[in-house]
């Protein structure tokens, strides 16, 4: 009981982070805000084309809102994925470093 209430707290921690850190990137890199701002603007331009197409190809539009949908899960898994393997190899950085700094003592 009390490991899964930890895994829990710990998963919704991980997930506020990684938020954290991509509103962050968000305002304050300016490579990830010239990335999405891209993204979005092609986005944008194929909505305008599937509104256009909708006569000839009603599923157009649905399938570019999944695609979005599918495509920003995809994006936040793999941030959580880098976030949560950083977390481990802090962990291996800090003993190796350790290790290091005893031999010179």
């Amino acid at each position: 009981m009390l490991t899964r209430l930890l895994s829990q707290a710990f998963d919704q921690y991980v997930f506020t982070r990684v938020d954290q850190i991509l509103n962050l990137a968000g305002t304050q890199d300016a490579g990830y805000s010239k990335t999405a701002a891209e993204v979005s603007a092609a986005l944008d331009k194929l909505l305008v084309l599937a509104r256009a197409l909708k006569a000839q190809q009603p599923e157009m539009t649905g399938l570019v809102m999944d695609f979005e949908a599918w495509a920003a899960l995809e994006s936040g898994q793999a941030a959580e994925i880098a976030y949560r393997q950083g977390l481990r190899d802090s962990s291996q950085v800090r003993r190796e470093f350790m290790t290091c700094l005893q031999q010179y003592d």
